[in-house]
């Protein structure tokens, strides 16, 4: 008996393929933390204003927002937001704002690609008393928040931050030619 007439005896061949495909893990959740920006967040890939007298090192951060069924998630807003080089947050409730660091932003947001990609060009995450060095990240899709999380530097995660079971998302910067340090990440919402 060939496939199609097993399928249809079976009742199944009008059921999607991707039924029988193992849907992707979500990608988990963090809290936002309390330096959300108060200020709506402007679509900008770079947060770098000025790297010449930047406090810190650049980093690139890349990657895709996929759905569980791992197709690419066009459209959606990617968001994120972070310390300076000095560990301080540009919003107003962080103490020592007013010397937030003017050669960086501290947060921007686009859109991802036809193939669900963005690209940021920051600043590589440092510690602050009492965080390891991270990156917040929000998703949008239409007016829907998709994801709230954090990600953190691979082998870079403080002593006894994170108490539960859950392996924290982890990014490894890598120093590309150039010697600008280069990190990936995949999202799935």
């Amino acid at each position: 008996m060939r496939r199609q007439q097993f399928l249809y005896l079976m009742g199944l061949s009008a059921l999607p393929f991707r039924l029988f495909a193992a849907d992707l893990p979500l990608t988990p959740s963090q809290s936002e933390g309390p330096f959300y920006p108060v200020v709506p967040i402007p679509l900008r890939s770079s947060l770098i204003r000025d790297e010449k007298n930047l406090e810190g090192e650049v980093l690139q951060l890349d990657g895709r927002v996929l759905d569980r069924q791992g197709d690419p998630l066009a459209g959606a807003r990617i968001e994120i937001w972070q310390c300076d080089g000095n560990g301080v947050y540009a919003h107003p409730a962080q103490d020592g704002h007013q010397h937030f660091d003017p050669g960086f932003e501290g947060f921007g947001a686009q859109l991802t690609g036809h193939q669900g990609g963005y690209r940021f060009t920051t600043l590589y995450p440092v510690p602050y008393p009492g965080r390891p060095p991270h990156i917040h990240v929000k998703i949008w899709q239409s007016s829907q928040e998709r994801l709230t999380t954090q990600l953190y530097l691979r082998g870079n995660l403080g002593r006894g931050w994170f108490k539960s079971q859950r392996e924290p998302l982890q990014i490894d910067p890598r120093t590309e030619i150039g010697g600008r340090a280069k990190a990936r990440f995949t999202f799935v919402v």
